[in-house]
């Protein structure tokens, strides 16, 4: 692989990972709700259920496309391999065992990583009609997943030209504006509960 190629290939790696932040993020802003949250999302429960599945499934999706063993991809595993073949003009930044090391970090969420592959292809890919064991993936456990896929990339990318990436920005602001979103429902869901307090008031004189 080029250099150039290579670092196409980073930046595409990276905006994947973007996504899959935002969309994990998002989904976690409007499915962790207290009470009072949830009662007002309930009232738009035809749109908010959706949503929170659709969020969901994009998070995993990109996740399980950064860890994608198909050589055709551009995946972790693909520029792993090409850095490894040519570090000198790859990776010229990175130390010796660097590369071991950062493939041992991966190998050390194998467990986790293949019951992604197997929510991917069983559920999100095509949905089996014979799954053989759960694959539902906690968002605890993704969340760690996440964190070590932010400081795998930027060990890639530093070796590579010495650059990192915050990703904590995309984080938050998905967080904050799902918020802030939840806020407005519950505030229209107060306005409109006094609505027809006030309505009900105006009858019960009538009468």
């Amino acid at each position: 692989m080029e250099q150039q190629d290579f670092k196409r290939q980073l930046d595409e790696l990276r905006d994947m990972i973007i996504n899959g932040i935002a969309y994990l993020s998002a989904w976690h802003g409007i499915a962790d709700l207290n009470d009072r949250s949830a009662r007002a999302l309930s009232r738009y429960r035809g749109f908010f259920l959706p949503a929170q599945l659709s969020l969901k499934q994009m998070a995993l999706l990109q996740f399980a496309k950064v860890f994608d063993r198909d050589p055709r991809t551009v995946s972790f595993y693909n520029l792993l391999s090409a850095a490894k073949n040519n570090p000198r003009l790859l990776v010229p930044y990175a130390k010796e065992n660097d590369l071991q090391n950062l493939e041992s970090k991966i190998t050390s969420n194998d467990e986790l990583l293949s019951h992604l592959k197997s929510h991917r292809d069983q559920r999100l890919a095509h949905h089996d009609k014979a799954v053989s064991r759960d694959t539902s993936l906690p968002f605890g456990k993704v969340r760690q997943l996440i964190d070590d896929v932010e400081d795998m990339y930027n060990s890639l990318s530093d070796w590579h030209e010495g650059s990192v990436t915050s990703f904590d920005f995309m984080s938050r602001e998905a967080q904050v504006h799902a918020s802030e979103v939840v806020e407005i429902v519950c505030k229209e869901g107060g306005k409109a509960r006094l609505r027809i307090k006030e309505h009900s008031k105006r009858i019960g004189k009538t009468d």
